[in-house]
């Protein structure tokens, strides 16, 4: 216990030390959109600018270590780096609420429903296919979210262009995009998938079982934890022998971090988590809970179907699923896979002897934080 004490104290000083120069650095690109000066981009300038701060910048984090993994102590030379992730970080989150229909992002209202609400407060609509507040409110939304997307290659491109390791950064940083978008894309169409009536019931359970693991992989763990290490890693010139064992890492990281985001979806306290609690239910996400019931507690299963896809979820509804998950053994078997993930990666660390003790403790420092989280 001592020893996790003092792990996750040396991770935490190195990670409050990245927060706040990582923080100046955004808050210094925030005033840059803040110039905007046609009356109506504004408004989206704004709204980008106050979704850009707030957040927790893990990943940004990230991409600092992996560049102190390589060998440098300039940390600083990778602030503009964790920045075009950070507004990489806010571009897709933008795209996902409007997937999701979200309504709460890092406890704020989310990008497209400002829209919706501003052109409502003015009662402006046309008559026209696509032309209420909803639908502009969404199209607007994707609009912003593209530019986070762009303006973090602009970042990329502007720092980094002289730099030796350009061209395999960009490269990589486009593979982690194209990695995460594959994973949205299975996590938005599975759920449907898993209503053909052509499949048996053991071809589902097979097709779930893969594919919420291809999820986790893709969608997670190379856009929360690979992704950030590996282009701080390429950015400081790190061997291919360290990248290697840092995405073994960021995979068993990655996994159990959405695993705990999975929990926490059904189980947290919305203040805490900064958005929709219950949002998995009504979106029918197939998450590990979901995933056990089908595949492994089917008598679970009807009663489980009667508030998965549902929308305006009561209080007394959450509090049903939750009675579910815990019954089943779905909530145990979730947190003992979590587990065993957070434990692999403990494992990968504990090979790492060419690297200093500070740099191994803030991995498993890292590791004691997540598994630490309640939001």
């Amino acid at each position: 216990m001592a020893r996790e004490l003092q792990d996750i104290d040396i991770f935490r000083d190195f990670y409050n030390d990245s927060l706040r120069h990582l923080k100046r650095r955004a808050a210094a690109f925030n005033d840059r959109l803040l110039k905007e000066d046609h009356p109506l981009l504004t408004p989206f300038m704004e709204d980008f600018a106050d979704l850009n701060t707030g957040g927790k910048m893990l990943r940004g984090m990230l991409v600092t270590l992996g560049y102190r993994l390589a060998g440098n102590e300039d940390i600083q030379r990778a602030d503009a780096l964790a920045l075009a992730f950070e507004l990489f970080q806010t571009g897709v989150l933008i795209h996902d609420d409007v997937i999701d229909n979200a309504s709460l992002r890092r406890g704020k209202k989310t990008a497209h429903l400002r829209e919706k609400e501003r052109l409502e407060e003015r009662d402006i609509r046309i008559d026209m296919e696509g032309g209420s507040p909803d639908s502009v409110g969404r199209s607007a939304a994707i609009c912003l979210g593209d530019l986070g997307l762009y303006y973090a290659n602009l970042e990329l491109a502007d720092k980094y262009g002289d730099d030796p390791n350009f061209a395999s950064l960009i490269t990589y940083f486009d593979k982690v995009i194209l990695e995460t978008i594959r994973g949205e894309l299975l996590d938005v169409v599975l759920p449907f998938e898993m209503q053909d009536p052509s499949m048996s019931e053991t071809e589902k359970d097979a097709l779930l079982l893969r594919t919420v693991k291809d999820i986790y992989y893709l969608k997670t763990a190379h856009y929360t934890i690979i992704g950030p290490l590996g282009l701080g890693l390429r950015l400081g010139g790190a061997d291919r022998k360290l990248i290697t064992a840092m995405e073994k890492y960021g995979k068993d990281v990655g996994i159990a971090f959405q695993i705990m985001d999975d929990i926490l979806g059904i189980y947290a306290d919305e203040a805490a988590l900064g958005k929709n609690v219950g949002s998995d239910i009504s979106e029918c996400k197939q998450t590990v809970l979901y995933q056990y019931v089908h595949t492994e507690q089917k008598d679970y299963l009807p009663e489980l179907m009667k508030y998965y896809g549902k929308q305006d979820l009561t209080v007394a509804d959450i509090e049903a699923v939750r009675e579910i998950f815990r019954n089943s053994g779905a909530l145990e078997y979730a947190t003992d896979t979590m587990n065993h993930y957070y434990a692999r990666a403990r494992k990968t660390v504990s090979t790492l002897s060419s690297l200093p003790y500070e740099d191994r403790a803030i991995l498993r420092g890292f590791i004691d934080y997540c598994s630490q989280r309640t939001y």
